[in-house]
């Protein structure tokens, strides 16, 4: 009996693998079964497995990096990208250091 998941995936990490196939995406689109890329691996103890993204899914990765690489105190006027970066933005308000006034001990 063929398996829903039997699918050719290119080698990871091979130079030009950059080719697209037809496979399972692991990220944010429930696993749906289309055209997915390499794009790195992710491991956990005693295991390790290739990482594969849809074009959707790679879209949403670039705007949160955005986003975390912006929710620093010089980015607090930016609008946030994601629902992502609105969470890192309130992390960011919350533990933002205060400036006391006279703080010289008195």
């Amino acid at each position: 009996m063929a398996s829903d998941w039997e699918f050719a995936l290119p080698l990871p990490g091979r130079w030009g693998a950059n080719s697209w196939v037809v496979g399972p995406c692991w990220f944010f689109c429930g696993h749906q079964v289309t055209a997915v890329v390499w794009i790195g691996a992710v491991s956990t103890v005693g295991a390790h497995a290739p990482l594969y993204a849809c074009g959707g899914c790679l879209d949403q990765l670039h705007a949160m990096v955005w986003d975390f690489a912006e929710s620093g105190w010089k980015a607090r006027y930016r609008k946030a990208r994601t629902v992502f970066g609105r969470r890192l933005r309130r992390l960011a308000d919350a533990y933002q250091p205060t400036e006391t006034k006279g703080s010289g001990g008195g």
